[in-house]
């Protein structure tokens, strides 16, 4: 068993306190009537274009520099194409999986220091889903 390290993968989600949705103008608003704040991007009518909220952007990125992530200016996002009865647009953004387009999350590689009981310090890394690194 010497020659195993373990590895234990935890993907972990936030909500952004910004005013707008991530991929449209379209309000949020919590507890409200179904399909109230819905527009073509949400429902994936042809022809409309998502465009990336600047200050969920922004946000990801001071959330990754108090991670010591790495910042990369390329990120780029990718429709991953499946069936859900919530997801009638048949298709989810995303930067995580195993293709190389997914090497380019807007934060990646970085760390959190923790001090365990004994006082000493500890690094947990933070890797992309696609990385076999640790």
């Amino acid at each position: 068993m010497s020659n195993y390290c373990p590895v234990i993968g935890l993907e972990i989600h936030c909500q952004l306190a910004t005013k707008t949705k991530m991929f449209c103008g379209c309000e949020i608003e919590v507890n409200t009537t179904p399909n109230k704040h819905v527009c073509p991007v949400c429902l994936g009518m042809p022809g409309a274009m998502p465009v990336p909220n600047k200050k969920a952007v922004e946000y990801a990125i001071r959330l990754g520099l108090a991670l010591n992530c790495e910042i990369d200016l390329n990120a780029m996002w990718t429709r991953k194409n499946y069936f859900y009865p919530d997801l009638p647009k048949g298709y989810q953004i995303t930067q995580t999986g195993g293709l190389p387009v997914y090497d380019h999350p807007i934060c990646k590689n970085g760390w959190l220091e923790i001090v365990k009981e004994d006082g000493t310090k500890k690094r947990v890394g933070i890797t992309p889903a696609s990385s076999s690194t640790t």
